[in-house]
């Protein structure tokens, strides 16, 4: 891969909110919805985002972001799709490469010239990967053999929104199936972390939270009252953790 050529890939996710002190479900329990449980990972990950000042690219749910540390440093271009999210990678780099400036250009047209840093993300990230026990054959080499099907992420998250001045923290689990596995895990996996104290996530994207556009995007898709009232919340509590 080079800084003109992209690598594209699909991300099939789901996002949950947990409480500051919730912990992660304990080994029993993946191993009872069928999974083994690595040895947890700490990864601390500092993305900035970029767009317009009129959010062409939030608009047209793209999010363009230039991330240091964790297993895909580097630039990507992430779209939001009925199948998942397709992402569009690029090697690390202190300047925006030039298939990035390509891309953006085949996207907004004369206004990715406008293109600036939006927003600053620090993340630290636990990861914990899921291996399906029916996978193996019984063995614990097989068993650490078998393949890599979830990549549970534990993310404490600290936003800064360079627009507006705003601090939001937050903390989420992200539940991501890893290539050629069965998106039916999810649904498996998904009673273990909810029975943990997890619950379903308003938010579509670290981005759009970091930079308060999630009631915004909501609102344009027909959100309910009820829903708009409980991402204004959301809100309100992401900054007031940012404060503490």
């Amino acid at each position: 891969m080079t800084h003109e050529s992209a690598q594209e890939s699909m991300e099939l996710e789901r996002k949950y909110e947990v409480s500051g002190d919730t912990p992660l479900p304990a080994t029993a329990a993946f191993a009872a919805a069928g999974f083994t449980a690595s040895a947890p990972q700490t990864h601390e990950l500092v993305a900035t985002y970029f767009d317009t000042p009129g959010h062409d690219l939030a608009t047209r749910g793209l999010a363009l972001r230039s991330r240091a540390g964790g297993k895909d440093a580097g630039w990507h271009l992430k779209e939001r799709t009925p199948e998942g999210v397709r992402e569009l990678g690029w090697e690390p780099s202190t300047t925006m490469p030039a298939g990035v400036i390509a891309e953006l250009g085949a996207r907004i047209g004369e206004n990715a010239a406008l293109v600036a840093p939006a927003a600053e993300i620090r993340t630290t990230r636990v990861i914990t990967m899921l291996r399906e026990i029916a996978a193996a054959t019984g063995s614990a080499a097989d068993t650490a053999a078998a393949p890599e099907v979830i990549e549970l992420a534990d993310d404490q998250v600290l936003a800064i929104d360079h627009v507006q001045g705003v601090r939001r923290a937050w903390r989420e689990w992200e539940a991501e199936l890893m290539p050629g596995a069965d998106a039916a895990l999810l649904d498996v996996v998904e009673p273990v972390l909810l029975a943990a104290g997890a619950t379903h996530s308003l938010s579509f994207a670290k981005i759009a939270r970091a930079t308060g556009q999630l009631s915004a995007a909501a609102r344009a898709a027909g959100a309910t009252a009820a829903q708009l009232a409980a991402l204004a919340e959301l809100d309100v509590t992401d900054r007031a953790a940012a404060q503490e």
